[in-house]
């Protein structure tokens, strides 16, 4: 295998101690804040990197890509094939290529060891990331910004003391999702149901437990969410849902095993929509929280070369 020429910029709010002195001695770049991680893309895309390693969780590498395809615009360069180490809590990504031990992972990447695999992404706002949400995925992540408990337990913690009072005791936003694409194709558990739904008209409306779509299986945190994300490289799965609080916690175990359906989810496969709400809502792609909105455009968008490990 050849040397590629490749860096890895790592989240610095996310390693400490030996780790991140190991990290810096294979030739890791820490940043701290969004300001240092443009201003670190920029210069390594000057230098013509094959590869672009992002140390973080998904939100990390959600904002590195945004960052990249920026740098690469104001370069006129083509985008480089982008690796992951796992360093998050939500590891959505960080599933889909592979990742496992950053220690064991960066030599290999840096020694060429990868192969690449294209990944569709979606636009949201703006931001390409394999899947975006509102609802109850966003009002986790909303929850848990809110504290400073780090790790998967913060976000156990938070789930516990803030989310599910909330979710229990608040009325849920009113969603309408109308299709401004292709033909939308309905999805149930044996597949197509054969139903399709023609541009500019109304996917679905409801209470908005959850309003998601995804160009990969996992949602982050081993939650597989979306069985049919991957069916057509054209179309991601758009999953909506108003089920209630006791609904979701009898279905959990189904959730992470990738088989969860029900009456009151439905499943499509679309290449555009719009979500509207009756009130400002949160809404995060990738793992990321992109503030509040009322209406929101999702969209196919150009996909990421990853470098797999796997």
């Amino acid at each position: 295998m050849r040397a590629v020429r490749a860096v890895a910029i790592v989240n610095g709010n996310r390693v400490r101690g030996r780790l991140r002195t190991r990290l810096a001695a294979l030739g890791a770049r820490f940043t701290g804040s969004l300001a240092e991680a443009r201003a670190v893309i920029r210069e390594e895309v000057a230098r013509g990197r094959d590869l672009v390693v992002f140390g973080g969780g998904d939100g990390t590498v959600v904002m590195g890509l945004t960052l990249l395809a920026e740098a690469c615009r104001g370069a006129n360069k083509p985008e480089p094939a982008v690796g992951v180490l796992r360093l998050g809590a939500g590891n959505a990504i960080a599933d889909v290529v592979g990742a496992g031990d950053p220690l064991a992972d960066l030599p290999r990447l840096l020694r060429g060891e990868a192969r690449t695999k294209r990944v569709a992404m979606l636009d949201v706002l703006g931001v390409r990331a394999p899947f975006v949400g509102v609802g109850v995925d966003a009002q986790l992540l909303e929850d848990h910004a809110g504290t400073r408990w780090p790790g998967a337990l913060g976000y156990a913690l938070s789930v516990a003391t803030r989310s599910l009072p909330r979710f229990a005791f608040r009325e849920r936003a009113r969603a309408t999702v109308t299709n401004l694409g292709a033909p939308a194709r309905e999805m149930a558990r044996t597949g197509p149901t054969g139903v399709t739904i023609a541009a500019n008209e109304v996917l679905w409306t409801g209470d908005c437990t959850l309003v998601a779509g995804a160009t990969i299986p996992s949602f982050g945190f081993g939650l597989k969410m979306f069985a049919f994300a991957e069916r057509t490289p054209d179309r991601f799965q758009l999953r909506c849902g108003d089920a209630g609080l006791l609904e979701i916690l009898r279905n959990a175990p189904a959730a992470f095993r990738g088989d969860y359906f029900s009456d009151r989810v439905r499943d499509y496969l679309c290449d555009r929509v719009r979500i509207e709400l009756d009130r400002e809502v949160q809404v995060e792609a990738g793992g990321e929280l992109l503030g509040r909105h009322t209406t929101i455009e999702v969209r196919m968008a150009a996909p990421v070369s990853f470098a797999l490990l796997k």
